[in-house]
């Protein structure tokens, strides 16, 4: 059984889907993979997309929620916001993203990562 999931935030304002309006239909997102820690006796993996841009401090951040993979009869639930966008070769960013998913069965993971480059 999944259990309810609170916001992790990692010190960047809270914005709503409503006031991402702007950014719905326009700007670019980020895929994401990886895999958590090993506790317990065993990983998760997961993956998924980023939100539009969310402008912030002279750059812009992304929200990401989702599920790990079922493993051991059970998954965690994990959400959070990127770091600021990173330049790399080429024109393209990418972002930092790390955090802690949902406590379940006893335990919880953690998971430390980069997104892909940009994509429209």
């Amino acid at each position: 059984m999944i259990e309810r999931r609170e916001k992790m935030y990692i010190g960047y304002p809270y914005y709503s889907h409503l006031e991402w309006n702007d950014n719905l239909r326009t700007g670019h997102f980020h895929r994401y993979e990886g895999v958590t820690t090993f506790d317990r006796g065993h990983t998760h993996r997961y993956h998924g997309y980023t939100s539009r841009p969310i402008p912030v401090y002279g750059s812009h951040i992304h929200y990401y929620e989702g599920y790990t993979t079922v493993d051991r009869q059970h998954r965690h639930a994990y959400n959070g916001y990127t770091g600021p966008a990173i330049h790399v070769a080429g024109g393209q960013h990418i972002h930092f993203m790390r955090g802690r998913t949902s406590f379940v069965d006893e335990h919880d993971h953690r998971y430390e990562n980069r997104t892909s480059e940009q994509m429209r």
